[in-house]
């Protein structure tokens, strides 16, 4: 393939999913294993991706449960293995300063990060390909596992729990009125985190 078939470009949103700091996971078919995230570019973005003619790649779900909230966005994946066998690498991530990633901070839904993307020409009849090269986190959303589902709020144990704090708030004279069950805040976002200037150009199935 031509070099002129292909095609840097650099995106910005949120992402979702993060499935890259690890091991690959297997593919919906489980047929192989890949690295994937959910990417929503924001408004520039979606307007190089137009221009790229690689748009209609956006999913827009916000009919279906659980993604009333969300814009819409495109799976970006890298498979563990090239089409010629060899072994992919990971997606690079970095921070805001372009150090690598530590892959213990596990990265949460709706982290703001800059992508960059490799869109392939495969020539006359066929799509584009988009392939993630690398990601640079901005805003992170920290990842917090649930180990339970989360009990409804008149279950007598939440409530105890919740009477429980509240009554070491006021004795810690901590308790507000906007506080009243002990509910603190938590912030959902952090600033953290570039994407440094990297030719990954055989990433790309060839």
């Amino acid at each position: 393939m031509s070099q002129e078939k292909r095609k840097t470009v650099y995106l910005k949103g949120k992402l979702f999913w993060v499935k890259i700091l690890d091991a690959p996971r297997p593919n919906f078919d489980g047929d192989a294993r890949e690295w994937t995230f959910e990417f929503e570019p924001d408004e520039e973005s979606k307007a190089i991706l137009e221009e790229n003619d690689v748009a209609d790649r956006l999913r827009d779900r916000r009919g279906k449960k659980g993604y009333e909230d969300r814009e819409p966005f495109i799976i970006l994946r890298r498979n563990e293995f090239k089409v010629d066998g060899s072994r992919n690498e990971k997606i690079r991530v970095v921070d805001a300063a372009n150090s690598e990633w530590n892959s213990h901070s596990k990265i949460g839904n709706g982290t703001t990060a800059d992508v960059k993307v490799q869109i392939v020409d495969w020539g006359p009849r066929k799509k584009s390909g988009i392939y993630p090269l690398a990601v640079r986190v901005l805003d992170l959303v920290s990842y917090v596992q649930n180990e339970f589902p989360e009990l409804p709020e008149d279950d007598p144990h939440v409530k105890a729990a919740k009477a429980k704090d509240a009554e070491f708030r006021r004795d810690f004279g901590i308790a507000d009125d906007d506080d009243k069950f002990g509910d603190s805040e938590q912030p959902e976002s952090v600033d953290e985190e570039t994407l440094e200037q990297d030719p990954l150009d055989d990433d790309v199935p060839v």
